[in-house]
């Protein structure tokens, strides 16, 4: 019986030993057929991870992507010379591009046209007449025509001797028209359009009028306000868009006294803002004389 329990014993001191192997002396584990790795992590406890490595297989197959190109090619070719004399027709001389709206939203610049109107009759139309008036009552535009009424009237802000409309001034439209029966058709603008800020181009420069209201204070009036403080700064997009000096700016004021005073403001505003000397500006101060007055700074950029 003792010769029996003997070898028992060191049979089972011997598969313990083996078995209790610590994790530094284990074999290291390699990628089996399943592209498995077995991590052993050491600790209190001994936890066992198995990392699955996903097997991803990248096929191109090169007779679709050459297939592409050749599809692509035969489109090509298969334009006719006259085809292409017809797309470079087409094509503009000189490309242009309008400066985008850096404030889209806050934006206080009004563009032209300033009145348009798309006219319905469904009656016979002998004549027509379209004018816009001022504050004083009197005719800035008209414009006349016979027969129907054409698809758009609009107009433009400008008056009949080539000046834009004044800055906060209040203006009416009124289209009349007489139908083949003799008859007067009437249609008026009832609340007067006031713009404080323009932009428009003249002689292949841009202008840029603000009121003297919206950009200064009313009782300080050389101090900027928070609503002029956006539209010098929408300005300045359009003076960086354009890297074009000296740049004139007129301030127009019922004295000059005045106009130097905000003369400075703006000096400082674009000097400080724009990094640039104050040379690139020519800034002129100015005196209103016009019924009524029209107290503005014109901004004029070159280019």
């Amino acid at each position: 019986m003792k010769r029996l329990f003997l070898p028992v014993f060191l049979f089972f001191v011997i598969s313990v030993s083996q078995v209790n192997l610590s994790a530094d002396e284990q074999p290291t584990p390699t990628a089996g057929a399943d592209s498995s790795q077995e991590v052993v992590v050491k600790g209190q406890l001994k936890i066992k991870i198995d990392a699955e490595m996903p097997d991803i297989a990248i096929k191109t197959d090169t007779n679709e992507v050459a297939q592409s190109i050749v599809t692509t090619e035969e489109s090509f070719f298969a334009i006719s010379p006259e085809d292409v004399k017809d797309v470079k027709a087409s094509l503009p001389d000189k490309v242009s591009a309008d400066r985008a709206d850096y404030h889209a939203n806050l934006s206080f610049l009004e563009i032209q046209p300033i009145f348009k109107l798309s006219p319905k009759t469904t009656v016979d139309i002998d004549n027509w007449s379209f004018k816009v008036t001022d504050s004083t009552g009197g005719t800035v535009f008209i414009q006349k025509g016979n027969g129907s009424l054409p698809g758009v009237i609009s107009w433009d802000g400008f008056d009949r001797e080539g000046r834009i409309l004044k800055m906060g001034s209040p203006y009416w439209y009124i289209l009349q028209t007489i139908d083949k029966a003799g008859n007067l058709g009437t249609v008026r603008r009832e609340t007067p359009k006031e713009v404080t800020a323009i932009k428009y181009k003249k002689d292949n420069r841009l202008f840029i009028e603000v009121a003297s209201k919206v950009l200064f204070d009313e009782k300080r009036k050389e101090r900027l306000t928070d609503n002029g403080k956006i539209i010098l700064s929408e300005i300045q997009d359009y003076i960086k868009m354009s890297n074009t000096f000296p740049m004139s700016i007129q301030v127009y004021s019922d004295d000059k006294g005045l106009s130097s005073d905000q003369i400075r403001t703006l000096e400082k505003l674009f000097t400080d803002k724009m990094k640039v000397p104050k040379e690139f500006f020519k800034m002129e101060p100015l005196i209103d004389n016009s019924v009524p007055k029209n107290y503005r700074v014109i901004f004029i950029i070159n280019g």
